[in-house]
């Protein structure tokens, strides 16, 4: 039998035994936790590294502002080394004379017409357009967001991205899914503070000074020359008669991409170009503006890019960009 000293020395020694296990296991659990807490960190640094690249890649993201320093850097990086200076006017004189030499040896060569190539493509505004007195010209300023405080923009899904992109907050958006000039007076779901309304209803409760409209991509499918002549007149002849001091813009239908043109019949950037000469011609004969946006739009083929990140016919926030900053350039001044 063991004593009493030698039982109580025993559990002694099994005591500081276990407390040595928990002290190694708890070093143990914290080495392994504070593993854990490092790689999560570092996945975590290596995730935003991942974003932030994305998001620079991404042409709809605003990119980071360059700082007061960097400025001053790049515009350091500008200036010219004066002790090139002599060397770039001698170059530079040189490749003068050389273009006057090669001037005089074409003026004295007949002159010859260059056939220019994919005739059968419309890649620029038709001389219809171009020539009409309703056609806005660029007025040779850019004007601030304030200006379209007391603007609406009425028109389809396409004209409703622009308070899905929040691209103008401060402007009124009548517009929605689907709407087409044969339901723009029937459909009533144009949201607003009331409920749901029509168009004209909602345009006489927002009671906007400038009214910019777009119709025509829902129905340039279908509707014939003669039919949508004349529910796009009649649709105009009633904003007009709701809102005679209100400045009215006719919109161009915007064009779609190339993939979109060929794969479909009934739409294509031929027959949109047509139509848009159609609106002008109802822009004058109501006295109201029309609007070319379509020009800003269009690349070397007269379509839609093909990086508008859309369906073809609907396209991403750089492109309503690309709007606005055309509508900007593009305003009517009345005295």
């Amino acid at each position: 039998m063991y004593s009493k000293s030698s039982i109580y020395a025993h559990r002694k020694k099994d005591r500081k035994k276990s407390m040595l296990s928990f002290l190694i296991i708890l070093l143990i659990s914290l080495a392994i936790a504070l593993g854990a807490s490092m790689y999560w960190e570092k996945l975590q640094e290596q995730k935003k590294d991942n974003l932030m690249a994305s998001a620079e890649e991404n042409t709809d993201l605003p990119k980071e502002a360059p700082t007061q320093q960097q400025k001053e850097q790049e515009e350091s990086d500008k200036q010219p080394d004066p002790q090139d200076e002599a060397a770039v006017a001698a170059e530079e004189k040189e490749k003068e004379e050389e273009q006057e030499e090669q001037t005089q040896e074409a003026s004295s060569q007949p002159v010859t017409q260059t056939p220019v190539e994919n005739t059968d493509v419309v890649t620029m505004t038709s001389q219809r357009i171009l020539e009409s007195p309703a056609l806005v010209p660029n007025s040779g300023f850019s004007v601030s967001d304030e200006y379209f405080d007391d603007v609406a923009f009425v028109g389809d899904s396409i004209t409703e991205g622009i308070k899905l992109y929040e691209i103008m907050n401060n402007s009124t958006v009548v517009a929605a899914r689907g709407i087409n000039l044969d339901t723009v007076f029937s459909d009533d779901q144009i949201r607003t503070a009331e409920g749901n309304t029509t168009v004209l209803g909602a345009l006489e409760q927002a009671n906007p000074k400038k009214i910019y409209i777009m119709f025509g991509a829902n129905g340039v499918g279908w509707f014939t020359e003669e039919h949508f002549t004349e529910v796009y007149t009649k649709f105009v002849q009633s904003v007009k008669e709701q809102h005679p001091d209100s400045q009215i813009f006719l919109q161009s239908i915007l064009p779609v991409t190339q993939e979109f043109d060929d794969s479909r019949e009934d739409i294509s950037n031929e027959k949109i170009n047509r139509y848009n000469e159609l609106i002008v011609e109802i822009a004058e004969n109501e006295d109201v503006y029309y609007l070319d946006v379509a020009s800003a739009f269009k690349d070397e083929k007269g379509c839609l890019p093909e990086d508008s990140n859309g369906d073809g016919m609907h396209f991403g926030g750089k492109y309503y960009n690309i709007w606005f900053d055309y509508l900007r350039t593009h305003t009517v001044t009345e005295e």
